[in-house]
């Protein structure tokens, strides 16, 4: 199966990066990015989830939700892929042209290219868990049969 890789803003399938500007909505709010949903949910407490939301980037999502982390809801390990492939069937559903990116790919094998996580991307050494590329995969099976 060919290979599909994505991380960079500037090279192709960058709409599957958490950081692509695609709001998201999610229970009446719009958040800027599906980043910003992500880790908005990380917290039970609605004024830590609120200032997570109205960050100004994905990335100041992301850094402030570590700042919190001693506040990050109990069992959250165990539920961030779930709520990680519920957020991306929202980002993909809400976006056409993402969707149909998505199917586009056939059955290649998508990669988060991240050369630091080695969780939800390959890491440094290309042999990280990819939990971001399998969910975008299992997502795209679900959207082929909808």
């Amino acid at each position: 199966r060919p290979t599909i890789g994505f991380y960079s803003r500037k090279q192709p399938y960058f709409e599957f990066s958490n950081f692509s500007d695609h709001p998201v909505r999610y229970n009446g709010k719009d958040y800027a990015t599906s980043e910003h949903l992500f880790q908005s949910l990380k917290f039970l407490d609605y004024a830590d989830s609120e200032h997570i939301r109205l960050q100004p980037s994905p990335g100041a999502a992301m850094r402030e939700a570590h700042k919190l982390s001693h506040k990050v809801r109990r069992g959250w390990f165990q539920e961030n892929i779930n709520l990680r492939t519920e957020v991306l069937m929202l980002k993909f559903t809400q976006h056409q042209d993402l969707k149909d990116i998505l199917l586009s790919t056939g059955a290649a094998i998508l990669v988060e290219d991240s050369p630091t996580d080695s969780f939800w991307g390959i890491g440094a050494n290309g042999r990280g868990r990819n939990e971001l590329g399998k969910a975008l995969e299992r997502l795209r099976v679900v959207l082929k049969h909808d």
